[in-house]
């Protein structure tokens, strides 16, 4: 346990139990060590917060190690007496990690042992709306770059794309899909009957999970390599739900065969992918060799020209001040500024008014109004339980498992902190009395000064909750 002795020095006890106890030293891969974690956030403390302490506590070892992977396991132990010794994971061969679990063996032959015979679907595009093309986007200063880069993917023939593959990257609701379907709808029409797949990151995960468990990796890959145009959406739920590294070998031999051979692919994400968790490095490596550029967020000049834009698409004339109003109120989602103008023309046509600014005022004045509400207790543990990967209930349950209690206590500081609720109502919402949730408020607010990971995972609820 000399490993684990090391790591235990440089943190508090309350932090090493947290997020070390219910880990367990798998064995080694390559130059690196396998880490089971319970679900995916404990992997994503690990592998981004801990992994240069880890590191380090390997190299004071004597049996360094250049990298970490978290392998998501539920058999993953509570108490870390259960768990395999780090020497022996670091001085295991690579591909022998003795602590694997038989779950985590995904070779052919262990499929054709294990998995039922089953038909595997064949890769099927997404539909293209027809709402989202060039001439309906509304283009400014911060997506102007990516608009020229879109277009020019969609424009050459099959095997002249100038960017491969090229990745537009930004928060949600800022016209990352409708650039991505606008240049599957321009392709099509320049190059009718060509195969291409529009899909999204948990769809092709889907299809990759299909194709091991009816044993039919040979004909997914053929039908890739069939493919003319390659668009995927959102490829951070690839990183997300790749349990055992083969969605993300399938999608980097995807990747690598499309653009060697010039076919044009065109992929999206919420972030850099530089940081998105867990995305393998040589995916990443990949994506550097192409274009990879950020959406912001609209200025005021350019959310008040969507909406008018989207006004017209209405057939609507808006009044003056209107569009500037909404977009004065929405700064970061395109999609609210379009969600509002909805509202607008529901609530005027229900009540059968002209479109003004003063329906435009009592529509955003019961908006505020909604947001304002205190979440519920329900809707705290929901959120937490999410987070932790466990279902709602367990959270009010009598297991007391270190993460589930960790879990439970989380909730009853938020609850505490965001729902405007006793003490004993917060006790009787979790099946235990006020001195108990006393406890559990008071144990996290001590721990979040001490412990970054925790202290992130608050600030990110607080935010969702709020």
């Amino acid at each position: 346990m000399e490993v684990l002795s090391v790591i235990r020095t440089s943190l508090s006890s309350h932090e090493f139990d947290t997020w070390f106890a219910p880990a367990q030293f798998a064995g080694a891969e390559d130059d690196g060590v396998v880490i089971r974690v319970p679900n995916a956030m404990f992997a994503n403390h690990l592998e981004g917060e801990y992994r240069e302490r880890i590191l380090r506590a390997f190299a004071a070892t004597g049996r360094p190690v250049a990298s970490i992977r978290c392998s998501v396991s539920a058999s993953a132990p509570a108490d870390p007496r259960d768990a395999t010794s780090p020497s022996e994971a670091a001085g295991a061969a690579p591909g022998m990690a003795g602590g694997l679990s038989p779950v985590d063996d995904v070779s052919p032959a262990a499929h054709r042992a294990q998995n039922t015979q089953s038909p595997r679907p064949a890769l099927r595009s997404d539909s293209v709306s027809a709402s989202f093309s060039f001439d309906s986007l509304v283009v400014g200063a911060s997506n102007r770059f990516a608009h020229s880069a879109a277009l020019d993917v969609s424009n050459p023939g099959v095997r002249n794309s100038p960017y491969n593959p090229l990745l537009i990257h930004g928060e949600a609701g800022l016209g990352k899909t409708h650039l991505l379907q606008a240049i599957a709808r321009r392709f099509r029409e320049q190059n009718p009957g060509r195969r291409i797949l529009l899909t999204r990151g948990d769809t092709f995960s889907s299809h990759v999970i299909s194709a091991v468990r009816a044993n039919d990796l040979y004909g997914f890959r053929n039908e890739c390599a069939q493919l003319e145009m390659f668009l995927v959406d959102n490829i951070q739920f690839i990183a997300g739900l790749d349990r055992f590294g083969r969605v993300a070998e399938e999608f980097f031999h995807a990747l690598t065969l499309l653009s060697d051979r010039g076919r044009p692919i065109v992929l999206t994400s919420d972030r850099d992918p530089r940081d998105i968790p867990n995305l393998d490095g040589q995916i990443k490596s990949r994506l550097e060799s192409g274009l990879t550029t950020h959406i912001g967020n609209p200025d005021w000049e350019m959310r008040a020209a969507i909406v008018r834009k989207k006004a017209a698409s209405l057939g609507l004339q808006l009044p003056d001040g209107v569009a500037e109003t909404i977009a004065s109120r929405y700064q970061n989602d395109v999609r609210k500024l379009e969600g509002i103008l909805n509202k607008l023309v529901a609530e005027s046509n229900a009540d059968r008014v002209q479109i003004s600014p003063a329906l435009l005022d009592r529509i955003l004045s019961e908006s505020a109004c909604r947001r304002s509400r205190q979440p519920s207790v329900q809707e705290v543990q929901v959120a937490v339980a999410k987070a932790f990967g466990f279902a709602p209930l367990r959270l009010v349950g009598k297991q007391r498992s270190n993460v589930l209690v960790l879990a439970r206590h989380v909730a009853m500081y938020l609850c505490r902190k965001t729902t405007g609720r006793t003490l004993v109502e917060i006790g009787k919402e979790f099946r235990r009395d006020h001195s108990t949730v006393t406890y559990g408020i008071r144990r996290i607010a001590a721990a979040r000064e001490r412990d970054l990971g925790l202290n992130k995972l608050l600030e990110r609820l607080l935010d969702q909750l709020s």
